[in-house]
C-alpha cells in the first residue's frame, strides 16, 4: 500500500470518529496501525507521531 493510500485511509477513518472514546476505540486503533506503517518509530517513541499534529493518541487530548 502506498503512502498516499494509507493517508487516504486514515482520513476516511477520522471522518468516522464520533468523539466518544468508547465508541471510537476500534477506529482509533485502526488509525494507529496505519500510522505505524508510515512511521514505525512511533510504536517505541509516541512523541515522534507528527501526523496532522492532532494531539496525544494515548491520552485522548
Amino acid at each position: 500500500m502506498s503512502e498516499q493510500e494509507i493517508t487516504q485511509q486514515i482520513e476516511e477513518l477520522k471522518s468516522k470518529l464520533t468523539g466518544n472514546l468508547f465508541e471510537d476505540g476500534e477506529t482509533q486503533q485502526a488509525i494507529y496501525e496505519l500510522k505505524k506503517q508510515l512511521q514505525p518509530e512511533i510504536e517505541t517513541n509516541p512523541e515522534a507521531d507528527n501526523f496532522d499534529d492532532e494531539g496525544c493518541l494515548y491520552c485522548g487530548s
